[in-house]
């Protein structure tokens, strides 16, 4: 069979020329022909397989040199160009190859010259075009970088030519990557994509021999002879680089190695157990490198074992509802519990929450789960119910996923319905973590689950970063704060204050509080002490079965804790408020002038009026067990008396009058009569309205 001919394209305005070069070349080549520039373009378009074009250079319409122009700038350009020029025009010749011309014959031709000169364009084109495949097949588009496919092959050679030197792989990618390039653009994303090739080109001259590429999106690789200590130095670098490449979003790498102990194993699983060790850096703060270690691949089995088994799980019943109570620190009895779910499984028995819980919430099973959970609590208080008994509220968590489900109302009102139940006694526990996520639809949901009667308790209050802003937009009607709070230095008056604030400003709020991860006595008093309402915690009791519930809670009247909030919405109005009795009550008084809070032997001011500012300071507080007083010591003597001035107002509900000596904020002691009014409760903590009238002249401190 007679192999097909290459085609060849003849530019030349002169007939007999085109003849007899359609004479030379025809034994070898197909022939077209075309009379200027113009006419050759019409023939490329419509003959895509040219192999080469021979182009005279004098032509009308479009000469040669302005066909090589546009040429070069189009789809055509890999193609191989011979110039026709006059005999012994050099000139022409030079301008023609600057052109972009790869070789030129002179007028008249030379049939032999011609030929090779044809054939070895040809040729060279072709060694041309096929090393631009391989190129285009080997490396990414975008950061010129190896792919994965030929980064895979050059390693597995790497490691073949040296057998005895130790290997490591690493492999980076940026944390929450996708998240940059939505928001600033697939532009700034492939930029910073290629910024990191850059880099990794730089820092692969310090590593050789070795190989890297990029394998996908942001995910990059390097295989590099094994040096920790140039490993870790290099993340270091990226990390610091990364810092600084955008001022405006905190970029975070995220670098796993896996070293090469067995060079003949498979290169693409070598690249699986460094992906395994960098999603470790993902799950602990400001770590950025992470080494593979075999339990790694341990974690990633037991949690495929898990997403098999958990749908045949919920099929089969092996889900079970324990119940943790919450004890009312008024009574030290239960009130109410919390449901948590348990999986007995056949063959491994009852698992920790801990080891399947997190699974379910990465692959969103557990809104599934959730479901369970609520049905199944549901009955319970529909049975008690037909027993004869009142239950307490049971709460059940609802997940990220079940939060932002828009059926999420239905789904609960439907339920409490079908078991004849009051909402109330269903309550509803959200992360404080959630909220982040998309506050405005938390707001509604949550809205919307209020008005149907469900009572929302907050769960975790304080572990996120805008507990305040949390409290201020969504109107829930518990806290819960984890014990943990207090861990590390437990006993620190620190930690101690802002836990009693907390308690404080959830009363103010009305809102009761649950204190979970109780488990000693002295947490247990000191709850007592600054007026929380529950606890929950191995120090009361653990997580149990519901036929263990059911016999704890037996035989007892499971009663709320009432916290005495006496007048509270009225002084909360003339306290925090803006309205006519404020300005009367804090601005027009001419004497000093404050309301205290008062617990426990300490006394802060709460709100203070002008005159009180600028006699003795803003901050101003007694406490006896501490010994503190602000703004100065100069009144320790006096603080004793003063205390007991606020303690029995607190306990008679009666005026009280106190003559002491309070420092200014000038440094000096003022005579003063302070008349103590008591105004309310919030909590176990007295609100006191506090009057200072000067009995004598100023005396210099010290006197």
């Amino acid at each position: 069979m007679e192999a097909e001919k290459l085609t060849v394209l003849i530019a030349e305005d002169q007939k007999i020329n085109r003849q007899i070069l359609r004479r030379l070349l025809s034994s070898e080549y197909e022939v077209f022909e075309a009379e200027n520039g113009r006419e050759a373009f019409a023939q490329l378009k419509q003959h895509p397989d040219i192999s080469a074009i021979l182009l005279d250079i004098i032509m009308p319409v479009m000469d040669g040199y302005e066909f090589l122009r546009l040429f070069r700038a189009s789809e055509y350009s890999s193609l191989p160009i011979i110039a026709i020029t006059s005999e012994k025009d050099e000139i022409s010749e030079q301008k023609a190859l600057e052109f972009g011309a790869w070789d030129f014959v002179s007028k008249p031709y030379q049939p032999a010259t011609l030929l090779t000169r044809l054939k070895n364009v040809i040729t060279r084109s072709q060694y041309y075009l096929v090393t631009q495949i391989k190129y285009v097949y080997e490396h990414d588009p975008l950061t010129g970088l190896l792919n994965h496919n030929a980064f895979f092959i050059r390693m597995r050679k790497l490691l073949d030519e040296h057998p005895d030197q130790t290997f490591a792989i690493v492999r980076l990618d940026i944390d929450h990557f996708q998240t940059y390039n939505s928001f600033w653009g697939e532009e700034k994303g492939n930029d910073l994509l290629c910024f990191l090739a850059k880099w990794m080109r730089k820092s692969a001259t310090y590593s050789q021999p070795c190989v890297y590429g990029r394998i996908n999106a942001d995910a990059f690789c390097i295989c590099m002879p094994h040096c920790e200590a140039l490993i870790r130095s290099g993340a270091k670098q990226a990390f610091d680089m990364l810092a600084k490449y955008n001022s405006e979003y905190r970029l975070v790498p995220s670098f796993g190695v896996y070293v090469i102990e067995n060079p003949g194993e498979n290169v693409r699983k070598m690249y699986e157990f460094a992906a395994l060790a960098a999603r470790e850096c993902k799950e602990k703060y400001l770590s950025y490198l992470c080494y593979y270690q075999p339990e790694m691949s341990d974690r990633v089995l037991e949690k495929q074992w898990i997403v098999n088994q958990m749908q045949k799980a919920l099929d089969r019943n092996e889900f079970e509802v324990y119940l943790q109570p919450k004890y009312n620190l008024h009574t030290d009895q239960p009130f109410g519990a919390e449901a948590l779910v348990r999986w007995r499984h056949p063959e491994r028995g009852l698992l920790s929450p801990g080891l399947f819980i997190p699974v379910f919430e990465q692959n969103g099973f557990i809104g599934k789960v959730d479901f369970f959970v609520w049905e199944q609590v549901c009955i319970l208080l529909h049975r008690w119910i037909l027993q004869g008994t009142s239950p307490a509220p049971i709460s059940v968590n609802v997940s990220r996923v079940n939060l932002y489900n828009s059926n999420l109302v239905s789904l609960l009102t439907e339920l409490v319905r079908k078991y004849d139940l009051r909402t109330e006694l269903l309550h509803l526990e959200i992360t404080e973590s959630a909220y982040m996520e998309n506050p405005n639809v938390l707001e509604t949901t949550i809205g919307r689950l209020q008005r149907e009667g469900f009572t929302i308790l907050m769960d975790d209050f304080g572990s996120g970063y805008s507990s305040l802003n949390t409290l201020k937009d969504i109107p829930v009607n518990m806290l819960k704060i984890d014990m943990k709070f207090l861990s590390g230095n437990s006993s620190s008056e620190r930690s101690r204050s802002i836990l009693a604030s907390s308690v404080r400003m959830a009363g103010w709020l009305g809102m009761p509080v649950i204190m979970e991860g109780v488990e000693t006595e002295e947490q247990v008093r000191f709850l007592k002490g600054i007026g929380c309402n529950y606890a929950q915690g191995y120090y009361y009791a653990k997580p149990m079965s519901v036929s263990d519930y059911e016999a704890l809670i037996s035989g007892r009247q499971q009663i709320p804790a009432v916290t005495p909030l006496e007048r509270l919405e009225d002084i909360s109005g003339l306290l925090w408020g803006n309205d006519l009795r404020s300005e009367l009550l804090f601005h027009s008084l001419a004497e000093p002038a404050a309301v205290f809070e008062y617990s426990d032997g300490a006394a802060r001011a709460l709100r203070v009026n002008a005159s009180f500012n600028r006699r003795f300071g803003v901050s101003f507080c007694f406490d006896r067990y501490s010994g503190k007083s602000e703004p100065s010591g100069l009144f320790a003597a006096e603080q004793e008396r003063i205390l007991r001035a606020f303690q029995t107002a607190a306990e008679t509900r009666e005026p009280v009058p106190c003559l002491c000596t309070i420092p200014s904020s000038d440094k000096t002691g003022v005579s003063v009569r302070l008349m103590l009014r008591y105004w309310g409760m919030n909590g176990t903590s007295a609100i006191l309205f506090a009057q200072f009238f000067r009995t004598e002249p100023a005396r210099t401190a010290g006197i």
